[in-house]
């Protein structure tokens, strides 16, 4: 069987590119399938502010003119420019069982990759760190949470044997409330309860729910916050105003204010949380189509949630010792309570992110899924 591989740009085929996964997770119970036009406007260089200064090429691989995979291939410019380092990166890889078509697609962009001037490739990342990124390498029993990525276990394979070494991994962590639970402190840990009050009385800090009224205001203070909390972080690069505020759209219309907090400290915002309803729930029963009875179904689904999402903790550096995070994540969880969460997935934390790992093992949550980078030299 003849085994090729061609670029993808057309509208026909960025359609087959973005629905190829369903053959691969067709019978993958813990597959959500993703809303196809929300993947399409991903990779739409006119949609996406990502690739106003970012590149890209997408392949599709085929055996007698049947799709067997797919891959980008990105280098990501500002990023590159922050770092000091030409990276290229792949992204929406995926692929049947088959190592020669999983090659093909590799070596095919790490060529082009090569031809830009990159001299390492690393991934995947869909299409940035900012969006769902790794292969999953624990927890393929679960589901994954909104903004997450899912991928079968022969992955790990097809891409070491391609070359491949770990570069860094992410955690997802779950959080269940105990079936004797009343309330929403018999769910927070005691030291976790003791280091929040601690962090009140000695910080005094003002917190308060985003305002949707300010919002463009809001997301810009925001994404300063968040890009200053995390600088310290090995290989953290900022993310753009205008790419952070594609992504704070993109869950404004599930934004609940009191599950989207920013803690003041004299005045000056210090750390910002930020939970989910868990739309994954829902999202599962649509298969990808909003219409013709897909955003019915997205209505009736979503109803009632038992699933939230915690997507981000963070505080600045100076007040990571002092109880901040804790005192965001007491409100936060008071607030999943009243409004009836009894889960909560915490996604995803990096495994150089130590700071929030001690908050998390605080809580007593458990890792339910973990997800690998991988690179390899150009």
């Amino acid at each position: 069987m003849t085994l090729t591989i061609r670029s993808v740009a057309s509208r026909r085929d960025i359609r087959r590119f973005v629905t190829f996964p369903w053959r691969i997770y067709r019978n993958d119970p813990h597959w959500v399938p993703p809303l196809i036009a929300s993947q399409e406007a991903r990779l739409d260089p006119a949609a996406n502010p990502f690739w106003r200064e970012a590149e890209r090429a997408l392949w599709l691989a085929e055996r007698d003119d049947q799709p067997v995979g797919t891959i980008a291939a990105i280098v990501d410019r500002p990023r590159n420019r922050s770092l000091g380092q030409p990276i290229g990166t792949f992204g929406f890889f995926e692929c049947v069982d088959d190592q020669a078509a999983a090659r093909l697609l590799f070596d095919t962009a790490a060529d082009w990759l090569r031809s830009a001037g990159m001299t390492l490739m690393r991934g995947p990342y869909n299409p940035s760190p900012a969006d769902e990124l790794g292969l999953l390498i624990e927890g393929y029993d679960t589901r994954p949470a909104l903004l997450e990525a899912h991928t079968p276990p022969y992955y790990v394979r097809l891409v070491e044997a391609a070359g491949f070494t770990k570069y860094l991994e992410s955690m997802a962590w779950l959080a269940q409330a105990p079936a004797d639970a009343r309330s929403a402190d018999d769910v927070i840990p005691p030291k976790v309860a003791r280091v929040a009050e601690y962090a009140r009385k000695r910080l005094n800090p003002r917190i308060r729910p985003v305002s949707i009224a300010e919002w463009d205001a809001e997301v810009r203070l925001v994404c300063g916050l968040y890009n200053a909390a995390l600088r310290h972080l090995p290989d953290f690069t900022p993310i753009p105003e205008a790419e952070f505020g594609h992504f704070a759209a993109s869950f404004r219309p599930l934004l609940d204010p009191d599950l989207a907090l920013i803690a003041e400290v004299n005045g000056q915002p210090a750390g910002f949380a930020l939970a989910l309803p868990d739309l994954n729930e829902a999202l599962r029963h649509v298969n990808g189509r909003l219409w013709p009875f897909g955003a019915l179904k997205l209505w009736w689904h979503s109803r009632r949630l038992s699933r939230a999402t915690f997507k981000i903790l963070t505080t600045l550096p100076e007040f990571q010792e002092r109880g901040l995070g804790a005192l965001l994540v007491v409100h936060v969880a008071r607030a999943l309570w009243a409004k009836g969460y009894r889960e909560a997935d915490l996604s995803l934390t990096g495994e150089e992110n130590e700071a929030i790992q001690r908050i998390l093992v605080g809580l007593g949550v458990r890792m339910y899924r973990r997800y690998r980078i991988y690179e390899r030299p150009l």
